[in-house]
């Protein structure tokens, strides 16, 4: 009698586990889903785009080169003109020649860049990521040959002015926009170049360095080069 007891309660035990097993609720892991279209700083890369081309700008004593249209603002390049082959105002012997200006939804100029002297080319090109509202402009500089450009920061719809990239590829058939990549990283926005060789102060100094993660780095409105 107790033998048989005790093999009733063991088929009793064993059944109630294989009921507890089978309905248990299943062991799962649980991994916080990033918010969609969040992008972390490391993977911030920014791509160039073509804003709107326009062609009804008129400004007084302005000769427009380039004209486009973003975001209620028009970015213009061009000159001062000078009156009988003397520079006039707003221009002056240490700041003149094609520049960008930035004109708001009235046409007044809300930003106006430095002269770049005696170029003859000034042109502009516009880069923005999927993250964040951030536009960065290269204007390319050159004579006959191709010499660096001026950077500029759109952001909350103010223009700064980021600095000098006084860089080129060794391929004189490349320019600077040609070669550059734009990211941005823990708030610094970086420009690293797409070339083995480069050339620091072109048409100037022309020194020829290898590119060994040679890059400008921009932070708290400074431009930084590191080679």
């Amino acid at each position: 009698m107790k033998k048989i007891l005790i093999f009733l309660v063991s088929l009793n035990l064993i059944h109630c586990k294989k009921e507890t097993t089978e309905h248990a609720t299943p062991q799962v892991k649980y991994e916080k889903k990033a918010p969609e279209n969040q992008i972390s700083n490391e993977d911030i890369k920014y791509f160039e785009f073509k804003p709107d081309s326009i062609s009804n700008v008129n400004l007084k004593g302005f000769n427009v080169i380039s004209s486009f249209y973003y975001h209620g603002n028009k970015f213009v390049t061009g000159n001062y003109a000078p009156l009988d082959g003397k520079i006039v105002k707003p221009d002056s012997e240490t700041d003149y020649g094609k520049r960008l200006l930035v004109l708001n939804n009235k046409n007044e100029v809300i930003f106006k860049g430095r002269g770049s002297g005696d170029t003859f080319q000034y042109w502009p090109k516009f880069y923005r990521n999927k993250s964040n509202d951030k536009v960065i402009i290269v204007c390319q500089m050159a004579f006959e040959y191709f010499f660096g450009g001026e950077a500029f920061l759109l952001e909350n719809n103010k223009v700064r002015y980021i600095g000098n990239l006084d860089i080129e590829s060794d391929d004189m058939e490349k320019s600077l926009t040609d070669i550059i990549n734009i990211e941005e990283a823990n708030n610094d926005i970086i420009f690293s170049f797409k070339s083995d060789s480069l050339l620091l102060k072109p048409g100037s100094d022309d020194i020829l360095i290898p590119n060994n993660n040679v890059r400008y780095i921009y932070n708290n409105s400074q431009l930084t080069m590191k080679r």
